[in-house]
């Protein structure tokens, strides 16, 4: 199995949808970009252009490579402990009442069996761990997952899994489901595509679970033990700055954003410092 090395910051490829001017990114001009400040460097087209630039896969990721694919390591995070799982059953977790609901509103037998197969076959989505972890993060912002319990999942791909040729759009639908069955060619059980969500412009993969040979999975966060000196001074001091009156900002941030910034904020963020720094 093959690691990439991790990068949160790396710069994101775009093209443009006016001129076809390709480039990489940064953080810092994709934020002004959202603002509407940048434009493409080849035409000038804006995010607010019909054709504007959007991500398009990095020239540099080795999953382009098909063999390099099944080589590659893969993760998805989750709130399922057992991710992918074989079992799974959608219509376990529906009451009588739904189940006879549902088949009174089918002209033919056997709709809760089918809606159950069709849950069965949505494709899992598999990407970089940078992906994986902006995805939780994503999830709690969003969806009111703060208090979730995750798991990070990684998984290795049997060696003789089917590819689809190419890299393609994210094949969802609106809801945010993927079936190979109506993208791809009989037979292929993995999709590369572009992600454009969570690690943008690397390529994540839409793909059955039978082209997956194994699994490791981890809960997000760690268990940790309590009374760790770190962990009673961290708490500590988290505390403390709860108390704090809020602080001024010292970074370079849009107008319009708040000029203060709570201290409890702040503290978390050093103390995510000093672990990074400690980590290397």
């Amino acid at each position: 199995m093959i690691e990439r090395p991790i990068d949160f910051t790396r710069p994101r490829r775009m093209t443009c949808g006016a001129c076809t001017h390709e480039w990489d990114a940064t953080v810092d001009w994709l934020d002004r970009f959202d603002q509407g400040k940048e434009g493409c460097p080849g035409c000038g087209t804006d995010c607010r252009g019909e054709d504007h630039p959007d991500f398009t896969a990095a020239p540099d990721d080795p999953a382009h490579d098909e063999a390099a694919t099944r080589d590659l390591t893969w993760y998805h995070s989750s709130t399922y402990a057992v991710s992918p799982d074989r079992d799974f059953d959608a219509a376990s977790d529906l009451t009588d009442e739904t189940k006879l609901r549902m088949e009174s509103m089918s002209a033919h037998p056997g709709a809760v069996e089918r809606w159950a197969a069709r849950q069965k076959s949505k494709a899992l989505h598999v990407g970089t761990y940078e992906a994986a972890i902006e995805n939780m993060f994503r999830r709690i912002n969003d969806e009111g997952g703060s208090a979730d319990q995750f798991f990070l999942h990684r998984a290795r791909l049997r060696q003789d899994c089917m590819i689809e040729p190419g890299v393609h759009p994210e094949p969802t639908d609106f809801v945010g489901n993927a079936y190979l069955a109506e993208v791809c060619e009989p037979g292929v059980n993995v999709l590369r595509y572009v992600n454009v969500h969570e690690d943008a412009s690397r390529i994540s993969l839409a793909l059955d679970i039978n082209a997956i040979d194994a699994v490791q999975s981890i809960p997000i966060p760690l268990q940790i033990a309590r009374d760790e000196a770190w962990i009673i001074g961290a708490t500590e001091r988290l505390n403390h700055a709860n108390l704090r009156p809020p602080e001024p900002v010292a970074s370079r941030l849009r107008r319009f954003r708040p000029r203060t910034i709570p201290a409890l904020i702040s503290e978390g963020r050093q103390l995510v410092t000093e672990v990074g720094g400690n980590c290397r």
